[in-house]
């Protein structure tokens, strides 16, 4: 694989690029793994906007959307977490050092977001008890609010790699609440992502300075991408995908002519497709694989408020950005219909359900398992097909209120997806489970 190829696959364009063979494929139901009833779009568009409207009733309040990111999360349960951290310890501080302080805390918080599974919990002081994605949030705001994440005497409210580099299990599991009757999932696989992420910090002093902090990246940005205040997307991208790539796991991925590149995977349909634009069998491997980076994207959309409102920053080509390929916005679909596992592959992914101990009425498979790839990949598509169909219907397309694909995440289809998920499902799980490491989704 030359030098090229490998930039490509750590591209934010390699994903659209690389997902659009399945798009064809769900048009004329030739999936590998799902059967495809069209016919349930309608259904879809329809659920997705009843979603939205419940929570934004006038064209007006369209535009008060956020960009789908990290800082909701913060926010869960009606409580203002951040804004008072904001408005209150961070009070005095330059917009600077209160934007290099969120993406010191977002980047340890998205980095620790992967599912958390569907038993654990945290609880607050004051007894609210959140869960999945906004505990995580939760439980990390607090550790960064406690200086858990800082090795500074003078200033809690940092990460400094050199803290995250030894943190031991015992603070991993007491800044969680993890115990044997309130597991989640993947710990292990966190508790090392922290430890290599801090290691990570420390050894790239040229983007995360001597303090080895995540906020001096927007240091780095400004005097070396950034033209002024304005910054293109796919330079915050490079900087943030190869700065993180030590961190991920090589057990469980794959590798690409020997290359570890994270969130990357073989997809039969991508095999199948390439075969045939080379005409042969014997196709290079970097071919053969779709991209994701679903993390980094998530934490690339995430930092888009710390940047833009206290950074000052405007992002050029934020529409490289794709949807989310995770359980939320992918059980939308297969809870409605629109896709359904084949017989062969339910019956699998039922049998090894049993065997992992796991609910055996939901099919459960590993993350490089063709059904979780091309099911991601289906993601892919079908959120860039659902956010005219929902603009349009609504009747709001080529007017100002016209929502963008991360709006429609944050509005729309995330939510739909949970929301369908605890009518469904008692636990509220999605309608595949994923048996991983804690590192993907």
């Amino acid at each position: 694989m030359s030098s090229s190829e490998l930039e490509y696959l750590y591209s934010i364009r390699s994903v659209r690029d690389t997902n659009q063979c399945t798009d064809g494929l769900i048009e004329e139901n030739r999936l590998t793994n799902f059967d495809v009833d069209s016919s349930k779009f309608d259904s879809v568009v329809d659920f997705v906007i009843s979603t939205i409207e419940s929570s934004y009733e006038t064209k007006e309040s369209l535009l008060t959307i956020p960009i789908h990111g990290r800082y909701q999360h913060f926010e869960g349960n009606g409580k203002p977490r951040l804004t008072n951290l904001i408005n209150d310890q961070l009070k005095g501080e330059t917009d600077l050092e209160i934007c290099k302080k969120l993406v010191d805390l977002f980047m340890v918080s998205v980095l620790l977001d992967a599912g958390a599974g569907n038993e654990w919990k945290y609880t607050e002081d004051d007894g609210t008890v959140v869960s999945r994605s906004e505990g995580l949030a939760v439980a990390s705001f607090h550790m960064f609010s406690n200086g858990d994440f800082s090795d500074s005497k003078k200033d809690k409210y940092q990460v400094n790699g050199s803290k995250l580099a030894n943190f031991s299990e015992e603070e991993m599991k007491k800044g969680f609440q993890v115990t044997s009757s309130n597991p989640i999932a993947g710990f292990e696989g966190r508790y090392q992502m922290i430890r290599h992420l801090g290691q990570t910090l420390v050894e790239n002093k040229e983007v995360f300075g001597e303090d080895a902090r995540p906020g001096n990246m927007v240091d780095y940005l400004i005097a070396n991408k950034a033209k002024g205040r304005q910054l293109d997307l796919e330079d915050l991208w490079m900087c943030l995908i190869k700065s993180l790539q030590p961190i991920w796991p090589t057990e469980g991925r794959i590798k690409v002519s020997g290359e570890t590149i994270g969130d990357v995977w073989f997809l039969q349909n991508r095999i199948d497709y390439s075969k045939k634009k080379f005409g042969k069998d014997d196709v290079p491997e970097w071919s053969k694989v779709v991209t994701f980076h679903k993390l980094v994207q998530w934490l690339t959309y995430s930092l888009f408020l710390p940047l833009i409102k206290y950074g000052h920053f405007e992002i050029l080509n934020a529409n490289y950005m794709t949807g989310l390929p995770e359980y939320r916005n992918g059980g939308l679909f297969v809870d409605l219909g629109l896709l359904t596992l084949k017989p062969d592959q339910l019956a699998r992914g039922l049998e090894f359900s049993k065997k992992v101990g796991f609910n055996p009425e939901i099919p459960t498979f590993t993350p490089e398992d063709d059904v979780i790839v091309e099911w991601r990949s289906c993601i892919i598509c079908l959120l860039d097909r659902l956010l005219p169909l929902v603009n349009g219907k609504m009747g709001i397309s080529g007017t100002k209120y016209e929502m963008s694909l991360p709006q429609l995440i944050e509005a729309g289809s995330w939510s739909s997806g949970r929301a369908i998920a605890k009518k469904l499902r008692s636990n509220g799980g999605p309608p595949i489970e994923l048996f991983a490491d804690g590192t993907v989704f």
